[in-house]
């Protein structure tokens, strides 16, 4: 009797075993390989999409830049042309200041077109003062800005930190001016219509009555009184109805109209 096969093959396959484990080891090691390629070709593709886009974004980084520079630069010029704007300002505030807005004339002309009938003035006084003008203190936020780099480096005093040292402005001069009428009238309603008509005077304010007290001249009754205002601070001659301006060489001089009545 015949002994069976002890080295049978494996699925009914004549092959040998050793062979058809060979050839699986072969197909695992190709799909391996297929699956790295797989994976390379992933990893390479999204290097140069990666890569693609960086450079796109290198490239908007430059514009980006190109175009804050030259808004930097128009920035620098503003403020440039509003640091003059601001100096102009402050030396026609100064010029301004020294130039009698309200020449004396008009401010006579304007006293004297206020008295009513029955009313005479015997002292008009005129008296001006100097106000101290403070200067604001420095800002110490812009101050602390102005001591830092752009890389938020301190700057030390130096000799560059002296050199930009602001010097110190010249403030505009402020005065303050006020007046005093004595007079004479008839009867009190007078002396209440030149109350009345300095109040509306665009020149004056602080109008107020000192004193009116019962006098006799040459035997006659009258209202002896006195009248306080002062030069507001924005009075200007041109305010005044009747007044005009003339030009003798570059200096402009306010006249009272002739419709100024005087008593």
């Amino acid at each position: 009797m015949s002994q069976p096969n002890e080295n049978p093959t494996q699925g009914g396959s004549f092959l040998p075993q050793e062979y058809v484990k060979g050839k699986s080891q072969v197909r695992a090691n190709i799909m391996a390989l297929f699956l790295f390629s797989l994976v390379l070709a992933g990893v390479i593709g999204a290097f140069v999409v990666n890569h693609q886009r960086w450079s796109r974004v290198h490239e908007e980084q430059k514009v980006v830049a190109a175009a804050f520079e030259e808004e930097a630069s128009k920035i620098s010029q503003l403020e440039g042309l509003e640091k003059q704007r601001v100096e102009l300002l402050e030396r026609a505030e100064v010029v301004t200041a020294l130039k009698d807005r309200v020449p004396r004339s008009v401010l006579l002309g304007e006293i004297v077109r206020s008295i009513p009938k029955g009313l005479t003035l015997t002292v008009v006084n005129l008296e001006g003062e100097r106000v101290k003008v403070v200067a604001p203190e420095p800002d110490p936020k812009a101050k602390a800005a102005k001591t830092r780099t752009l890389k938020g480096k301190s700057v030390g005093n130096g000799k560059d930190a002296a050199g930009d040292k602001e010097p110190p402005k010249v403030l505009p001069p402020k005065f303050k001016f006020s007046l005093s009428a004595e007079g004479i009238a008839q009867e009190n309603d007078n002396v209440a219509d030149f109350l009345s008509a300095i109040k509306n005077s665009p020149l004056f304010g602080d109008v107020e009555l000192q004193f009116i007290n019962q006098t006799t001249i040459d035997k006659e009754q009258y209202r002896k009184f006195k009248v306080t205002m002062s030069l507001l601070h924005q009075a200007d001659a041109s305010l005044v109805d009747g007044t005009e301006k003339i030009e003798i060489g570059n200096v402009d001089f306010g006249i009272a109209g002739s419709d100024t009545d005087s008593e």
